[in-house]
């Protein structure tokens, strides 16, 4: 819990605002001179406050005051209560990045304002395990910048700064798991930046190649065995040291590739001439030729059938026998050819190495343009092997990637469905309010993780969307609930401002003022609101007589915050 109790300079060039619990108004007022009540000062005021808290310098509206009117010596002091530690944070123009902070009397001083802010967080969140967003981001929905003229719920900053939509506060109100969501964001980034680097790998192949990374990936594997016969060229070329020699070599394969072909054919030409022999078929069977003997002579076909058994019985071995010699003599055969086969390989192998030693005219190519294409080659199969290598890696970790987000994406969903007691109270607190300043409860809160860069989807509807009263009135009423309902009220820094929030019709301006008057007195935190004065009492006459005495001050033409007139750089 903090509590803002003062803002103020030293030396002092503009009047100490000091802020209790309850609502602390900032008025601009009409003077006897001037009845305007814009530009007397207000939002500066809130800017100052801003500035004390530590907000970037660069997007402040403080750097636009000039020097003459805040010199850069002057201090902005914020005296404040962090969770029961009484601190004053001091912090110059010139030296807005070394802010001093002091911690029950006992002065810090910073050279980063990143470690300031970090000082800052470990004694806002000090009683929390939880992890939490910054300490920056929480102030981001605590103090509005009216630059962001109250146009969505989720970014309080000016509309001029682009930057992506911050749910982690949000979250954390609603006591949900900020670390999954981080988790989720930081996957996101990684996802983002493989995309990118997978596409200019693409872009590097398509220049290289001309082609698409798919049509290249061809080329590649033709690269690589383009330069692998390069390198055995160049390896014949440092072993031939003339071209005569070359040619000896070149003579000596052709012999014996003739050779060994001659070898081959006539091995054909014998396996050819190897067919197996066929066994003669006798048509007339051995008991025939008996019974016929038999009919001549008593006994005699008994005689001559045996013999003649006896006869096939040894043609049928000298076949068998021819048949093993055959067989025999063809299976060497066929091994002789198989090795005269491999032998012809391997020199139409090596005498292709020596004829591309050669160039197209039969001279001896000299080394030095070899190694020349070598490298070319090389250095394309090298960058092309990388860009496409780089390219899949780069897919291969993106598709990781994605599976884990989507792993986490379903732990946040988790973490809400868990939370709906929170969601739902919290939703009852917008409508009880909604129902006080849009007199109905037309209104729902929505909650839900979604597949997108913003992660979460956080929905407010209220009656009437859309209208530019209306987005403001909606923005009012989910700050306020974020501040007072029970759930969210614990994690919840105490104090909420509104910087002309209010610039809306007069029955809005009305119902909402009155509201405030009732809540005032209920009013646990601090609620710290500019308004113009003149319209605010025109409008909710009664509200405003009820609020008189949380007026924390008032601003005039005459009497203006910083206490004159000046141009914004």
């Amino acid at each position: 819990m903090i509590r803002l109790n003062r803002l103020y300079s030293s030396p002092k060039i503009f009047r100490e605002i000091t802020f209790t619990s309850g609502v602390n108004l900032i008025l601009g007022e009409p003077s006897e001179n001037n009845a305007k009540t814009n530009g007397v000062g207000k939002s500066v005021a809130v800017e100052f406050l801003n500035f004390g808290l530590l907000s970037k310098f660069s997007t402040s509206r403080v750097r636009k005051i000039p020097e003459d009117v805040f010199p850069d010596e002057v201090e902005v002091c914020v005296d404040l209560t962090v969770n029961s530690k009484n601190l004053t944070i001091c912090r110059s123009r010139g030296s807005e990045n070394a802010p001093k902070i002091i911690v029950d009397g006992e002065t810090h001083i910073f050279n980063k304002l990143e470690d300031a802010i970090q000082f800052l967080s470990a004694l806002a969140f000090s009683n929390t395990a939880d992890e939490h967003p910054s300490f920056r981001s929480m102030l981001g929905i605590f103090i509005r910048d009216e630059r962001s003229e109250f146009k969505s719920i989720i970014s309080g900053f000016d509309t001029r700064i682009r930057a992506a939509d911050d749910y982690g506060p949000h979250l954390y109100l609603l006591h949900i798991d900020v670390g999954i969501y981080k988790k989720i964001k930081d996957l996101l980034n990684e996802i983002k930046n493989l995309q990118s680097k997978s596409k200019e790998f693409v872009k590097s192949v398509e220049l290289l190649r001309n082609k698409s990374i798919d049509e290249a990936r061809a080329d590649l594997n033709e690269l690589d065995a383009e330069v692998s016969l390069i390198r055995e060229d160049i390896e014949g070329l440092e072993n031939s040291s003339t071209y005569e020699a070359l040619e000896a070599e070149m003579q000596s394969l052709e012999d014996r590739i003739s050779e060994a072909r001659q070898k081959s054919a006539v091995a054909l030409e014998k396996l050819s001439r190897l067919e197996p022999v066929g066994i003669e078929k006798v048509d007339i069977s051995v008991d025939e030729l008996a019974e016929y003997y038999n009919d001549l002579k008593s006994g005699l076909g008994d005689l001559v059938s045996r013999d003649f058994e006896e006869l096939l019985s040894f043609k049928r071995k000298i076949h068998q026998f021819q048949g093993d010699v055959l067989r025999r003599r063809r299976s060497q055969i066929e091994q002789q050819l198989d090795a005269t086969k491999k032998e012809l390989r391997v020199l139409d192998k090596e005498y292709k190495r020596k004829l591309r030693l050669l160039d197209q005219e039969g001279a001896l190519r000299v080394l030095r343009q070899t190694f020349a294409t070598f490298q070319d080659k090389s250095d394309q199969l090298s960058d092309l092997r990388s860009f496409i290598s780089g390219h899949d890696d780069a897919v291969a970790e993106r598709r990781e990637r994605t599976l884990e987000k989507d792993i986490e994406l379903q732990r946040l969903q988790s973490e809400i469905d868990h939370a709906q007691a929170v969601r739902k109270s919290f939703e009852m607190t917008i409508l009880e309010i909604h129902n006080e300043v849009m007199r109905n409860r037309q209104a729902s809160f929505v909650l839900e993780t979604v597949n997108k860069a913003n992660v979460v989807d956080l929905v407010l509807r209220i009656d009437s969307d859309g209208s530019h009263s209306v987005e403001r009135e909606k923005t009012f009423i989910y700050d306020f609930s974020l501040l007072t309902n029970e759930y969210t009220s614990q994690r919840h820094f105490g104090f909420l401002v509104h910087d002309n929030i209010f610039e809306v019709d007069s029955d809005t301006l009305n119902r909402s003022l009155n509201f405030i008057a009732n809540e005032a007195s209920k009013l646990s935190g601090q609620y710290i609101l500019t308004l113009n004065s003149d319209r605010a009492s025109a409008d909710a006459a009664d509200a405003m007589k009820e609020l008189s005495s949380c007026v924390r001050a008032s601003f005039t033409k005459d009497n203006r915050f910083l206490g004159r007139r000046y141009q914004e750089k």
